[in-house]
């Protein structure tokens, strides 16, 4: 232990800072650090919508069951190439979940909202229901950025497909990406 101290000492005298029993001084260093150019890709400004969550008064039933559905499904495997990256399709995530879902009394209602203007997006609304009565519904609003060789109605499929399989991997705690938490590459 007083090694330790030692070494912390040392290194304190080294660069100059000093400590005491109110206060830390650390200099000012003359050092500039580079310039760093500022480049804008696309200046149109995107403006997000947030949603509240919405559910019935009660959701004691439905969270039971959504836990014993979550805990009888495996994680997904990526499965398809595209975009320039793999990831697991809509149809592959929905064989993982209805089964669980469906045995524990719980369905999912999934519907999209496209809203227009200078920024358009698609909002995924996603219900997910209890045999019970009780519901919880949340909402995913998703840009729509063009895409090569794609109509505007392609577009939207695509957005609309992408906010799906996110919001019910999300409810589901299915996972398919690669854990990229605390690696660098």
């Amino acid at each position: 232990m007083a090694e330790e101290r030692l070494n912390a000492a040392e290194l304190l005298k080294q660069t100059n800072i000093t400590v005491d029993e109110k206060s830390i001084n650390i200099p000012k260093t003359e050092k500039k650090l580079p310039e760093v150019p500022i480049v804008k890709k696309d200046t149109t400004p995107i403006v997000y919508r947030t949603f509240p969550e919405s559910m019935s008064d009660d959701i004691g039933k439905l969270a039971g069951a959504l836990a014993l559905a979550q805990g009888a499904m495996l994680n997904g495997t990526k499965d398809k190439q595209g975009y320039g990256y793999k990831y697991m399709t809509l149809d592959s995530l929905t064989d993982i979940a209805r089964p669980a879902l469906s045995a524990n009394g719980i369905s999912v209602l999934q519907s999209h909202e496209l809203i227009k203007g200078a920024a358009p997006s698609v909002v995924t609304h996603t219900t997910v229901m209890h045999v019970s009565g009780q519901w919880h519904k949340s909402s995913l609003e998703l840009p729509m950025q063009p895409m090569k060789q794609l109509s505007p109605a392609q577009m939207i499929g695509v957005v609309c497909s992408y906010g799906r399989r996110y919001s019910l991997q999300a409810i589901c705690l299915v996972a398919a990406e690669d854990d990229t938490d605390g690696t660098t590459t």
